[in-house]
């Protein structure tokens, strides 16, 4: 799978693919973390887009996964014990990582995961963040398996889930 930063022609493709993703995750789990209208919405990936943040894995000339990569860390995370004690400009957030619901389970998700090092490598970025729903079992199996550790839990609110407890992990890049 190629990843690569998103261009502008590609929101369509993005858009639809968040639906997919959104509808799938509502009707197996019930959970609203993510919403139609609420978040992720196309002004959200277009601002990504914009500012440079939207990163896209095509698998044969299709988009298959996204995410959106910021650099510094989520002040909404307050000072947990970070294993790098690194300045915002050497730290970067992943978050919205999701794949299309006909390509689960091929290890896509992984693969993004390994895009976003390699470019936190190239860009002298020290550490990887993110924060994960507690009761997102897959999500959270799938960023240990990538190496990411867990650092603490925080409560936090987003306008999509309310005020919840999420995981915080990091990747030593």
């Amino acid at each position: 799978m190629n990843v690569r930063q998103a261009l502008p022609g590609d929101l369509p493709a993005v858009s639809a693919l968040y639906n997919e993703i959104i509808d799938l995750f509502q009707s197996q789990t019930g959970t609203t973390a993510w919403r139609r209208g609420v978040y992720p919405t196309e002004a959200d990936f277009q601002r990504a887009i914009r500012e440079g943040t939207l990163y896209v894995g095509e698998l044969d000339g299709s988009l298959a996964a996204g995410m959106i990569i910021s650099q510094g860390t989520d002040k909404t995370y307050g000072d947990p014990p970070w294993q790098v004690d690194a300045p915002d400009e050497a730290t970067a957030v992943i978050h919205t990582l999701g794949v299309s619901p006909s390509l689960t389970g091929q290890g896509l998700a992984l693969e993004m995961l390994e895009g976003a090092a390699r470019l936190a490598r190239e860009k002298g970025w020290r550490a990887l963040r993110l924060d994960v729903l507690e009761h997102n079992r897959p999500a959270l199996r799938l960023y240990e398996r990538a190496g990411y550790t867990y650092i603490a839990t925080k409560q936090i609110w987003y306008e999509s889930t309310g005020l919840a407890n999420f995981l915080l992990y990091e990747y030593v890049i």
